[in-house]
């Protein structure tokens, strides 16, 4: 009886082990970037301990002079690449093609990230939308200018989808069409519609307004309901920028 409890320890502790083996050397699963245009990002991720099965991965778009990230969105790599294939990446089904409309995006240089599991991609890429100079030179030109801070407000956000906007989508009380990193709703009493506001080294401008939207309470306009839920509400300092005479 002591003998079949010995073995049947030492069975357990062998078991035990090959697990902690296996878990130790499993694989990590990696990804790259492959081209960003005006109209997708394109890449591919890929585990090597699953080679014939597609895995998710998520790419993010930051905007390079702020910091600020504009975009995220989660994608299951399973597009055929050939390339993939011939380099012994299992059938060659792990490529992504996420469209990218960079319209709503103000003109400057971003910088294209992403991430599979808890690693980061092997490369990051830029783009460039419009004319970085004259976005640089346009910052740089409100950040020379005498400020008029407006004291503390409160900051939330808000997105197209019909949760945030009550069907409105896109569009504003004003009549122009929100993009991130630019529309704010205000309290039209506290601050005027066409104001020209800078929170966080953001310059935005006051196009709309909202219904939970009452007095020192700015609601910023994102492209996605997770980046309004990834913002929260915070507390910021908010500055006029007075506009030329």
């Amino acid at each position: 009886m002591k003998l079949r409890t010995m073995i049947t320890g030492a069975i357990l502790t062998l078991s035990l082990l090959a697990a902690s083996a296996t878990t130790a050397f499993a694989a990590v699963p990696r990804g790259r970037l492959e081209k960003v245009s005006d109209s997708a990002i394109t890449g591919w991720a890929y585990n090597k301990d699953l080679p014939n099965s597609p895995i998710d991965c998520t790419v993010a778009v930051f905007n390079k002079a702020t910091g600020e990230e504009v975009f995220r969105q989660r994608v299951t790599a399973g597009e055929y690449r050939e390339k993939l294939e011939s380099q012994g990446k299992g059938n060659g089904c792990h490529g992504f093609t996420i469209p990218m409309d960079w319209s709503s995006l103000p003109d400057g240089e971003y910088r294209v990230e992403g991430y599979v599991g808890d690693s980061d991609f092997a490369n990051t890429m830029n783009h460039t939308k419009g004319d970085p100079q004259a976005q640089a030179q346009a910052q740089k030109t409100a950040g020379n200018q005498n400020l008029i801070p407006l004291g503390v407000f409160k900051t939330t956000g808000y997105c197209p989808c019909r949760a945030c906007s009550e069907g409105w989508g896109r569009h504003t009380c004003t009549g122009a069409i929100a993009a991130a990193s630019h529309t704010v709703a205000v309290d039209p009493k506290v601050i005027p519609f066409g104001s020209k506001l800078m929170i966080n080294g953001v310059v935005y401008t006051a196009e709309d307004r909202g219904g939970g939207v009452r007095g020192n309470h700015i609601d910023i306009f994102f492209n996605t309901h997770g980046e309004t839920l990834q913002h929260g509400t915070q507390n910021a300092e908010v500055y006029l920028i007075p506009s030329q005479a």
